[in-house]
């Protein structure tokens, strides 16, 4: 049985999630909310399996720091890393945005 780590989220990270509710319920409260759902319930899904996340390469851009790793919640993508027994939520960004400036600028 895999260990569970543990969640924690950075304060830009904590930031994105109250910028996405604000943003889409502009337009719907309803959606802005299904929308948090999911991207925590993908989130929590990090404590049993952390690993699953995609690593953002290296060798393609000789900016990124070492041990990024992000899934995809469309249409935003979740940035964190993995220290010891906690997985760190770093930021959670829309796809379109110029993220890789976002994260390393």
């Amino acid at each position: 049985m895999p260990r569970k780590h543990k969640i924690r989220y950075a304060p830009a990270a904590a930031d994105d999630m109250d910028e996405i509710f604000s943003y889409i319920s502009q337009d719907n409260i309803t959606t802005a909310k299904t929308m948090l759902e999911k991207i925590n319930k993908e989130i929590a899904g990090l404590t049993k399996y952390p690993h699953m996340g995609s690593v953002l390469s290296d060798e393609e851009f000789t900016i990124i720091r070492h041990g990024y790793r992000f899934i995809a919640v469309p249409p935003y993508l979740v940035f964190y890393r993995i220290t010891g027994n906690t997985v760190i939520i770093h930021r959670i960004l829309h796809g379109r945005r110029d993220y890789l400036r976002e994260l390393f600028d």
